[in-house]
């Protein structure tokens, strides 16, 4: 603790901590120097392009992250080798069963399906609302699919079963 704080009982920081909000609340807080130079069109273009270049960048990482796997997966297996020991089994990934994704999209579907209905209709009237019946649709489509390769696993799986008893 510095002199100043022991002689204040500890009121320079409450001091410190008011006049940075006060600071705030003035506006001393204020966007970057370009914000104020910044038209409503060149943030237009600027927003689509930095989404793009962002997804683009999430790609190239994904991809190196994958390669670097690989990568770390066969020096293990030269290792074993260079050893001699046994050649380690590749890692076995268990992929859900197909149906669960449609599920879950036609459920996401399905409720933006019904907002942007409903959203429609308050603002546009009926000829609007009408639009919103598209992923609706495309949701309770989902949904079926998902329900017929549910039934379709379940008795896939039923048969594999017998014929391990049998």
């Amino acid at each position: 603790m510095c002199q100043n704080e022991v002689e204040n009982g500890g009121k320079l920081k409450m001091d410190v901590l008011i006049s940075f909000f006060q600071w705030i609340i003035e506006g001393g807080a204020a966007m970057p120097i370009f914000a104020d130079t910044l038209s409503a069109d060149t943030l237009a273009v600027m927003i689509p392009i930095t989404s793009i270049l962002g997804g683009i960048a999430v790609a190239i990482v994904a991809i190196m992250m994958g390669t670097r796997k690989k990568e770390l997966e066969h020096k293990e297996r030269l290792i074993a080798m260079e050893k001699g020991l046994a050649i380690p089994e590749p890692p076995k990934v268990e992929c859900p069963p197909a149906y669960k994704a449609n599920r879950t999209g036609g459920f996401v579907m399905t409720l933006i399906g019904i907002a942007l209905t409903i959203a429609l209709w308050t603002v546009a009237d009926a000829t609007g609302g009408v639009w919103g019946l598209v992923p609706l649709a495309i949701g309770i489509g989902l949904l079926i699919a998902s329900a017929i390769e549910k039934k379709e696993y379940e008795a896939e799986n039923d048969t594999r079963k017998r014929a391990g008893q049998a």
